[in-house]
């Protein structure tokens, strides 16, 4: 019997071992699925990295090209001149490496147009900063050092030019090009009354429209901008004359129209033709960015669209606008709730009352370039004459004519001295003028010029003031 129940389960033995054989094959198909489905994941995940490191790099491409096309639109607009053909470049990092010469700055960005060695150029950044420094090193997109650029990423070494020297061990720290300012070979004039410095970042704004820091300093480049907005001009007399600007159609719900404005003369010049075939709307109104607020945030308009014919198209809606205003920025270039104010030239004798009149919109000067040598000379005159009590300085622009411009000094002073005193400030101030051929004098009388006034467009010299 023993026998034959060992028998017996030797018999059933290879059952037993078939079935631990088959689930073992069972488990060893549910592990290899499992290895190709995880596999298949990865390879998912692989491909789906690929396709959105591939998007990415479309996308810069994209940027890059956006950026280079709008660029050359712009500098179309600035032909070159002595042989120089004009470049700008947006200042995208600061290179911490020892420089060839002892004190220079080394920056990095992408070029537009083209740059030489020995070039002095222009630095653009900040409320009221405008630099000269020269181009002392090139590297190029291969860090080779050459002597000139085209078109392409290069790292600059710069002079220290005419940079303040550093008052304090912190700001020997600092980078004197900040990162996001312009470099330009436009003369600092042009540079500044043309307004280089906004639509030269328009271009660069697909790159780094998500960067708060570029924002803000965009931002900044609109408040120091002179716009030149189109308008239609009717009537015959200057005293009847009326002016209709221009309106955008909104795709907000609200549907108020946007103000379009140029971010300078040229680019207004570029589109008058095809601005002629709007409606007429084809006279140019220079406007500061105070004034720009001031009627895209009234109640027919939803905000402003700079450059709405290109190349870059920027749009600054009336939240935008309210917020600018608000600004620490905003209350150091225009003080507050400044609007535009009007000169009246006195009638000429053999002029009849109705065209006596003629519209002047008043701005305070810009605090760079000529301006700072004109207001330097004001205030070294007047506090050497002590017969001069204060000097208050503005430009005035006509409205029927942005290119019409003078400076006007008020001075405070005897009725007597006052002849002399202009004479003597036309003498110190008239070297300096460059871009505005026209310098006006007027007496102050309080009336005339109230405190509201003087708010808005502070002396630059005041005897009282320590």
């Amino acid at each position: 019997m023993a026998l034959f129940g060992k028998k017996k389960n030797d018999e059933n033995k290879p059952a037993e071992q078939n079935a631990e054989a088959a689930s073992s094959s069972k488990e060893m198909e549910i592990i290899l699925q499992a290895r190709k489905e995880e596999e298949e994941e990865r390879q998912a995940k692989i491909a789906a990295r690929e396709a959105e490191q591939q998007e990415y790099r479309d996308a810069i491409a994209s940027d890059m090209t956006k950026a280079a096309e709008a660029a050359a639109d712009v500098l179309s607009m600035f032909p070159a001149t002595d042989g120089n053909e004009r470049f700008f470049m947006l200042v995208d990092a600061n290179v911490y490496t020892d420089p060839v010469n002892e004190g220079d700055e080394i920056v990095t960005g992408y070029l537009r147009g083209k740059i030489t060695k020995g070039q002095e150029i222009q630095v653009l950044s900040g409320l009221d900063d405008l630099n000269t420094v020269t181009v002392n090193v090139i590297r190029n997109d291969n860090r080779e050092i050459v002597d000139e650029a085209y078109n392409e990423k290069v790292e600059l070494e710069l002079s220290k030019g005419d940079f303040k020297d550093p008052e304090s061990p912190d700001e020997e720290k600092e980078s004197r090009v900040r990162n996001f300012s312009i470099l330009t070979n436009l003369p600092a004039e042009e540079g500044k009354l043309e307004g280089i410095r906004l639509p030269a970042m328009l271009c660069e704004f697909s790159r780094y429209q998500g960067d708060q820091e570029f924002f803000g300093q965009l931002m900044n480049a609109a408040m120091k901008t002179e716009f030149v907005v189109p308008a239609k001009v009717t009537g015959g007399s200057n005293n009847q004359r009326r002016v209709a600007f221009a309106g955008l159609q909104s795709n907000k719900e609200e549907g108020k129209p946007m103000l379009p404005a140029f971010s300078g003369m040229k680019a207004f010049e570029k589109h008058k033709g095809m601005l002629a075939k709007t409606g007429g709307f084809n006279t140019g109104i220079s406007m500061d960015f105070s004034q720009i607020c001031s009627v895209a945030r009234d109640e027919n308009h939803g905000g402003c669209v700079v450059d709405p014919l290109g190349p870059v198209i920027f749009a600054l809606p009336k939240p935008v606008l309210d917020t600018a205003v608000n600004t620490i920025q905003f209350s150091y270039l225009f003080g507050e709730n400044k609007k535009a104010e009007t000169f009246r030239e006195a009638p000429k004798a053999e002029e009849k009352p109705a065209q006596r009149l003629r519209e002047y919109n008043v701005q305070n000067l810009i605090p760079a370039g000529e301006s700072n040598y004109i207001m330097d000379a004001v205030r070294k005159y007047g506090g050497s004459h002590s017969e001069i009590s204060k000097i208050c300085v503005v430009m005035v622009v006509a409205v029927d004519d942005p290119q019409d411009k003078s400076y006007v000094c008020i001075v405070d002073c005897s009725k007597e001295k006052f002849d002399m005193s202009c004479k003597g400030l036309e003498k110190v101030i008239k070297p300096y003028m460059r871009t505005i051929k026209k310098l006006q004098f007027r007496p102050y009388d309080k009336e005339q010029f109230p405190d509201e006034f003087i708010a808005r467009y502070p002396w630059a010299y005041n005897k009282l003031s320590f």
